[in-house]
């Protein structure tokens, strides 16, 4: 009984370590400003810094908020992070850990322009400061385009910053996974070693009997 406890414990935590989490900010309220804004969601913490008084944010659909997007802000259809340039959105645990990035959803905010975006990411591991930068097409997007990211793995903060020139960016759909807490490694650990040693005596059992 102990051991089919045990197994199920060691399973439930590298399924937990192996899931991937989705922000979508669909838990968020929406509203638009001029003013750093935090919140969490899904146990990470957004944060969005304004460079200038020209940095806002909308985060539910811009269509709600006539007069900000011209002609049209792109969309997919569900609610979305949209930033100014001259503006940065930082992820990081709430509970101050470490997780990985595996992909984010990108669109230029204004469909109407002929410039392309790019944004730099920049990620803060154990082994300092890396960035990459993403690049969206000069063409007109009207819907969000995925991209693939490498090796942002470990790491303790995210920053997505956007270029001092026009056009605006916006985020969704940001996949992240993150690493379990050390002491849930040594439950494992402990646990696994519990099974092997019930295991040698039932054998050194069997072998004198």
């Amino acid at each position: 009984m102990i051991r089919k406890v045990l197994l199920a414990m060691a399973a439930t935590i590298l399924a937990t370590s192996a899931m991937a989490e989705t922000i979508d900010f669909e838990a968020q309220a929406g509203g638009y400003g001029y003013s750093p804004y935090s919140f969490v969601e899904d146990g990470f913490r957004i944060t969005y810094s304004p460079i200038s008084v020209f940095g806002f944010y909308i985060i539910d659909d811009p269509a709600d908020h006539l007069g900000q997007c011209n002609p049209a802000c792109a969309s997919n259809g569900t609610t979305a992070f949209y930033s100014f340039n001259e503006s940065s959105v930082t992820i990081d645990l709430a509970s101050n850990g470490v997780f990985s990035l595996t992909s984010l959803d990108v669109a230029k905010t204004f469909t109407g322009n002929d410039k392309p975006l790019a944004l730099t990411l920049t990620a803060t591991g154990a082994d300092g400061i890396f960035t990459t930068t993403i690049f969206v097409d000069a063409g007109p997007a009207e819907t969000f385009s995925t991209f693939i990211v490498e090796n942002f793995v470990d790491i303790s903060s995210l920053t997505i910053t956007g270029s001092e020139e026009f056009p605006e960016f916006a985020i969704d759909n940001v996949v992240v996974s993150t690493v379990p807490e050390p002491a849930s490694w040594a439950t494992l650990i402990a646990g696994l070693g519990i099974i092997g040693g019930a295991v040698r005596r039932r054998r050194l059992a069997a072998g004198s009997a």
